[in-house]
Formats: C-alpha cells, structure tokens, sequence
C-alpha cells in the first residue's frame, strides 16, 4: 500500500526529513507558495463525523486500489456506502484527516491549506475542540476531512493546529 499514516510525532517528524515515498513531478512552485486543493466537503465542517476511521491518522492515497480501500474505511459502519469520487492520480493525490474516536459531539477536523516545501509539499490541518461551555452530543464521533491535491515531487508533511472553540 503506499500511504502514510502518521500516528505519532516521531513518525511525522521522519516524514518532515523526507522520509515518505516521492511522486512524479507534473509541476512546482517555490517553497512556501500555496498548493490548490479541493475538500470533499466545501462547507467549513468534517467530510464526516461518524465515520469507520476510530484512530487519529493522516493517510497520503497515492493509487486507485489504495482510495478504494481507505474509501471503504471511512464509510465502515455506514449503508450504502456513499460512491468513490473518481480521482485522476496521474496528476492527483488525496490526503485524509482523521481525528479518532471522540467521546462526544463538537469535535470537527479540517485541511485548511496546501504549500510547497523544499522537500515536497505541507498540508495544515485544523483539529478543533469544544470548549468547557459548549453543549455537545452524547454520542461517539470519529471527525474526518478528505481533500484532492495536486501530485508533487516529494514527501507530505502535516502541519498540524488544534483550536478550542469558544461558547457562551
């Protein structure tokens, strides 16, 4: 399988030095210049917030095999399963977010933006937290964002940010 999963810091930090497995280039910017990307979800919410993904997990899908089975993943638990959207990995990847598994409702996980790097490219990921006056659902969710990205040469590295969202 060629996706990455980051799972712990070490792991993220070997990703960062350029450990990942590279891509063919199909084009290149200067460091730092944002990437285009396209969430699966336009509005400003988690693809998903019951979905099959019970750990926390960045995954890099680079082939058509591999998408259909984290794909599946996602949608583990859910009837019908919603159908793939098509993906060009001649010139694309898909990364995923999953926050894991969280006691309650309020949690939301977003890609909020793609940049070169010298080593490849980044991705910010925003992982947000209710705050102590939030009222939540009693219920378990498994927060997951998905976004398309243009193929680079190069590892991906995750930025990751955590926000506590503030209620009165």
């Amino acid at each position: 399988m060629y996706f990455v999963r980051v799972m712990c810091p070490i792991v993220l930090a070997a990703l960062m030095t350029g450990a990942a497995a590279c891509d063919s280039p199909t084009g290149s910017s200067s460091p730092g210049q944002p990437v285009a990307f396209t969430r699966l979800r336009a509005e400003p919410f988690s693809l998903s917030y019951a979905s099959g993904l019970k750990d926390m997990q960045r995954i890099v899908v680079r082939d058509a095999n591999t998408w259909q089975q984290v794909w599946s993943s996602i949608w583990r638990g859910s009837s019908p399963e919603p159908p793939i959207p098509q993906v060009d990995f001649g010139s694309e990847i898909v990364v995923v977010a999953a926050m894991g598994e969280r006691l309650t409702g309020g949690f939301t996980i977003l890609i909020d933006s793609a940049s070169e790097t010298t080593a490849g490219m980044s991705i910010r990921i925003r992982s947000i937290s209710p705050g102590a006056g939030c009222v939540t659902t009693q219920a378990l969710t498994q927060p997951v964002d998905v976004a398309r990205v243009p193929r680079r040469t190069g590892a991906v590295a995750f930025d990751e940010r955590t926000e506590t969202q503030e209620c009165r």
